[in-house]
């Protein structure tokens, strides 16, 4: 690999701007995966990576909370809205924090000789190009904030966000490696299918993050709640025993009715 290509692609991170970082990111992604994989300027751009991701997340958590103004009024719309800025970027940097050491342990098994700072800057460098999309995005749902949609359309309009953000974002990831295998040894083919499968991991692990830092929205029949409280007897721990829980009840439903059913076709049939 061709370290000088690689320092002319990126210059150097603590002289450029910090919005000019943004624009080579999106412009010249190859130039940044050539300085990690060379281990040059790995330093700055976790510093650089770790302050913009908590910048876009935030202001796109002010985004979400703004439903709050016109359900319940301006002093729990701030409330809503500042609560959503602080969670959106936690939510991402405590989901990072789990589920990262399981996969540069996974791939130092499988040959990768990049080190733990390095693979770290390939994953932040991943969730600031999420966070720029999500930031991209702000305007369209504030658009729809304002010109009278309902809750529901707006909490599905935020998955959707999500979802192409981190879809996009992840993409790109595996584009980049896929090109920097062929350039280097450090990195393995193999352990490209290991981060598909992490990539999955990360959104699993992520929801069930989501889930217990919710409401970021703020639903309109609720007051404000910082993190929503559970109710007893209802299991709301966990997101995925929640999506379940109807299907549940409807199978036990129909099972306590299989018993009537049968007296009832017996004494039919005296």
């Amino acid at each position: 690999m061709n370290n000088k290509n690689a320092v002319v692609g990126l210059s150097n991170v603590r002289s450029m701007k910090f919005f000019e970082l943004f624009d080579g990111l999106l412009r010249r992604r190859e130039s940044f995966f050539e300085a990690i994989f060379n281990d040059q300027e790995v330093r700055p751009l976790i510093r650089w990576s770790i302050t913009a991701t908590l910048l876009l997340t935030a202001i796109y958590g002010l985004t979400m909370g703004m439903m709050s103004f016109s359900s319940h009024g301006f002093s729990t719309g701030i409330a809503q809205s500042l609560s959503s800025a602080f969670k959106i970027p936690l939510l991402y940097l405590v989901n990072l924090t789990v589920c990262y050491p399981l996969l540069y342990f996974v791939i130092v098994l499988i040959g990768s000789r990049l080190s733990f700072l390095q693979t770290l800057t390939l994953i932040l460098l991943t969730i600031t190009m999420n966070s720029i999309l999500l930031a991209g995005c702000a305007p369209i749902v504030l658009f729809f904030i304002f010109t009278g949609s309902d809750y529901v359309f707006i909490k599905a309009l935020h998955v959707v966000v999500f979802g192409f953000s981190g879809s996009w974002s992840m993409i790109a990831l595996w584009q980049g490696l896929t090109v920097m295998c062929e350039k280097s040894d450090l990195y393995p083919k193999q352990a490209i299918r290991i981060l598909q499968i992490w990539i999955l991991v990360f959104g699993f692990v992520g929801a069930q993050m989501a889930w217990s830092l919710r409401p970021f929205i703020g639903s309109p029949d609720r007051e404000f709640e910082f993190i929503r409280k559970r109710v007893k007897g209802v299991n709301e721990g966990n997101i995925y025993q929640a999506l379940m829980a109807p299907f549940t009840k409807m199978t036990n439903q129909n099972r306590s009715q299989e018993p009537v059913r049968h007296v009832d076709s017996e004494l039919s049939s005296d």
